[in-house]
């Protein structure tokens, strides 16, 4: 798309930069920002004892969305958007108006090479714009308000998430793992200073925790984490290390002889309440 490299670019950049922060914090309530949302959700509905043997699980899938749309059909819901989440009519110094104005200007001069010809797009946006996602999930935010409605009032659980979610018979929460890196390959922070591969044991531990509900599914996870890091050179002293160092940091002490299904439990929950705030945080500060 030449789009991607023109001019506007710079324009896409600055208001998807500019909006995206009002977007998250308007559908915080459902929206799965990652998997741990969807799996912490889900263990509430089941605490409220509302999760039954005939529970329906369903998954909508948008095909093409970002494409599909034409522009006058995403400008109108975004215009409805800034009215309802911006009272004060304006986002650092830059009016409503003048954002519509904007985007509509973007939308309008996409351009891209077919058949050795120019062609303007007049649907959706190009793949590599930062506006793309962001207007279709607007675009959906007013598209599902129905639909959340009814089920909110039924006490059921909605959720939209950018990943597909694959839904069969079996109810389990899993890690998903690359078996193209995994489990020997820690490539993607390769030219990462050490102190990053510290943060990223503890972080790879923070993620089992969030998922796994079992403690004996978690040893499971940390055994297949330092695995992974011993396969890539680091010593297993530094790999205990910073192992202890997480379970000290959420209050286990001996976390060998002293971790079982209830201390688990505790830290877990801890571990999922740092989750929260440390997402509210990244939220505000975008």
């Amino acid at each position: 798309m030449v789009c991607c490299l023109g001019l506007t670019i710079g324009i896409s950049r600055y208001i998807s930069r500019l909006l995206q922060p009002i977007y998250d914090q308007a559908t915080r309530s459902t929206t799965f920002f990652k998997a741990s949302n969807a799996v912490h959700a889900l263990e509430n509905y089941a605490k409220e004892v509302r999760l039954q043997s005939n529970t329906l699980f369903a998954a909508i899938h948008v095909n093409d969305l970002c494409t599909l749309i034409p522009h006058e059909q995403l400008t109108e819901p975004l215009q409805h958007f800034l009215y309802d989440y911006v009272p004060d009519g304006q986002v650092q110094g830059l009016t409503v108006d003048t954002i519509i104005e904007l985007v509509r200007f973007v939308l309008q001069n996409q351009y891209f090479i077919f058949d050795n010809k120019i062609c303007r797009q007049i649907k959706g946006c190009g793949s590599g714009q930062p506006l793309n996602h962001l207007l279709a999930n607007i675009y959906m935010f007013y598209w599902q308000q129905d639909l959340v409605k009814a089920l909110v009032d039924q006490n059921e659980i909605f959720g939209r998430c950018l990943n597909e979610i694959h839904i069969n018979n079996q109810l389990r929460t899993i890690i998903n793992h690359d078996n193209d890196i995994e489990p020997r390959g820690l490539s993607f922070i390769s030219d990462h200073l050490p102190v990053a591969y510290s943060t990223l044991i503890q972080a790879c531990l923070m993620l089992a925790a969030l998922i796994r509900s079992k403690v004996s599914d978690f040893h499971n996870e940390r055994r297949d984490v330092q695995i992974v890091f011993l396969n890539n050179g680091y010593s297993m002293n530094f790999i205990k290390e910073h192992v202890e160092q997480l379970f000290q940091d959420f209050h286990i002490s001996n976390w060998k002889s002293n971790l079982n299904q209830n201390t688990y439990d505790k830290m877990r929950q801890e571990i999922i309440e740092y989750d929260q705030q440390h997402q509210e945080m990244k939220i505000k500060q975008r």
